[in-house]
């Protein structure tokens, strides 16, 4: 992508001066940015499209969500909503109602508090420069609705009844012998049943229920929380 605009090529500065700066400085780099954004009419206009009709605290408590004792950052594959989302985090970060470089210990953690922040430049900075470039060299499109089946919400209630039962497998994995390859990709799955429930999608949850549950079985793992679970999953109508 060719960034020959102005006001493209100074976002793109901003933000790779977020990226090399000192630690110390990273408060007045992140506002620097959010100068730019608010400076460039392209960026204004991207940022009133991205927003409209955008419900940040809903889209915050998807986005940072917790998988036993993990903290995770999971941006929006919708450009539109990672563009909303990432905008408004930084306007708190500005504003003091969260810390960058304290979240970034919390969903990055590292070995230091420099490699913390690289992984938040390069996993939450880089996604957001993307998107927000592209809508400006490419124009805004209203995307086209997705073919999709017809989902069947389950209740919200199903959440609350399986998050612990979530959490004791995801400990149980963690404390189990079994090799690290095989440790990542439980919980890989249970970060994707975490998902399915997050989004009440009856099908979703199903599908991926049969898999995590099957490989659980496998291997002996979680038995009493798998029959806890299947009979949520019934006493929800997510099941038969």
């Amino acid at each position: 992508m060719a960034y020959d605009k102005e006001g493209v090529q100074a976002l793109v500065c901003a933000l790779e001066d977020v990226r090399n700066s000192n630690l110390i400085f990273v408060d007045k780099k992140l506002k620097n940015v959010l100068k730019c954004l608010a400076f460039y009419e392209e960026f204004r206009t991207v940022l009133a499209y991205c927003n409209k009709g955008f419900d940040y605290e809903t889209e915050k408590r998807k986005a940072l969500t917790k998988v036993g004792d993990s903290n995770i950052l999971r941006l929006p594959k919708n450009q539109k909503n990672l563009v909303a989302l990432v905008s408004n985090m930084l306007v708190e970060f500005d504003a003091g109602v969260m810390d960058a470089l304290a979240f970034s210990a919390m969903f990055f953690p590292a070995e230091t508090k420099q490699e913390s922040f690289d992984e938040f430049c390069v996993k939450m900075l880089e996604p957001f420069k993307l998107a927000i470039v592209n809508f400006v060299v490419e124009g805004i499109r209203e995307e086209a609705p997705e073919i999709s089946h017809q989902v069947e919400f389950a209740h919200s209630g199903l959440m609350e009844q399986v998050e612990y039962l979530l959490v004791n497998m995801a400990k149980a994995v963690q404390e189990a012998q079994i090799d690290d390859g095989t440790r990542g990709e439980f919980m890989i799955m249970l970060e994707g049943f975490s998902v399915a429930l997050d989004s009440r999608d009856s099908l979703m949850i199903k599908a991926i229920w049969a898999g995590l549950r099957r490989t659980l079985a496998d291997e002996k793992l979680c038995l009493n929380e798998i029959e806890k679970v299947d009979e949520a999953l019934r006493l929800y109508l997510v099941s038969k």
